[in-house]
């Protein structure tokens, strides 16, 4: 019953961000915000919404080892799980700007977290501050040379709403992220109670993969579509957005801490297949179906390793 419980939370976790993010879209350009506000305030931080509200609630309740965890299970079934299985389809390119700028900006937000992390096998509000820091950072970036990318994720923002339509949906995004957050995470503890298993293997696992759909859902349909071309941009951009918002300010309300006697290999897959990525991208422009092979069969022996440690 908690396993049907948690997918019922999750699901109700992605329509809510998907009201939410459609809603206040449809708002802000019946106000006459500018679609480049639009997509970096909203549209671009909509796929890491389930995220966020998982990790949040996960910490306000005491469940730190899962705010962490989903952040870390997260990134690594985005570059495993998704980047890996829709090269399977075709190779996917890679754009300029994400080998010079994103890519080792991943990177450097990656090392910064495993830094941090590491000194104290913790994080607390003053690692959160500088998580928010490198993030005012990184959206300047975007806000200066992203705006391409922005037009091209917005093709699809097309209709107008009224504004009464756009409220409704914006409130009911709300209480469905708020309802679906506290019915995932309430039975993945139980969940990890009844199985006597980590919150840590749950949140890297059932909590990251659930949260990860939307990325995964996308990522196969754009590659078959033929329109991959910012797939990987986007992959990158939603696990900046994990390290750096999510943790940043989840450990803003609650000290974030692991429940595993060790988290090294955990750290070691993460910074290992950021790395790797850009290693890919740089070589030859593009992720092959080789090399996308590689990321999945890397993401499967991750959970089979976590597998035997529960």
């Amino acid at each position: 019953m908690e396993f049907l419980l948690t997918s019922v939370g999750i699901a109700i976790l992605i329509l809510g961000a998907n009201w939410l993010v459609s809603g206040a879209s449809f708002l802000a350009m019946r106000l006459g915000v500018s679609k480049l506000i639009v997509g970096l305030s909203i549209v671009a931080f909509g796929t890491s919404l389930p995220e966020l509200v998982s990790s949040l609630v996960s910490a306000f309740k005491g469940y730190t080892s899962i705010a962490i965890s989903n952040v870390v299970g997260s990134n690594l079934a985005n570059v495993g799980l998704c980047l890996g299985l829709a090269s399977f389809f075709r190779s996917i390119p890679v754009k300029k700007s994400t080998i010079k700028a994103e890519l080792p900006f991943m990177i450097l937000a990656t090392i910064s977290f495993i830094a941090l992390f590491l000194k104290n096998y913790s994080l607390s509000w003053n690692d959160g501050v500088v998580f928010l820091s490198f993030m005012a950072i990184f959206m300047y970036y975007l806000v200066t040379s992203a705006r391409e990318v922005v037009e091209e994720e917005l093709k699809e923002i097309k209709e107008q709403k009224s504004v009464l339509f756009s409220v409704f949906m914006i409130i009911l995004g709300i209480f469905a992220l708020w309802f679906g957050g506290n019915l995932a995470i309430e039975n993945v503890v139980r969940i990890a109670k009844r199985f006597n298993l980590s919150q840590a293997f749950v949140g890297l696992t059932i909590v990251a993969v659930g949260t990860s759909l939307p990325e995964l859902m996308v990522s196969i349909v754009s590659t078959v579509k033929k329109e991959s071309d910012i797939l990987i941009g986007n992959i990158v951009g939603s696990n900046i957005f994990n390290i750096l918002l999510i943790l940043g300010t989840s450990s803003l309300f609650s000290k974030l801490t692991v429940d595993v006697p060790s988290y090294s290999m955990d750290l070691g897959f993460l910074l290992a297949t950021s790395i790797l990525i850009f290693v890919f991208a740089l070589s030859k422009k593009r992720i092959s179906r080789l090399e996308g092979i590689v990321l999945f069969a890397i993401y499967v022996v991750y959970v089979y390793l976590i597998s035997g440690r529960g």
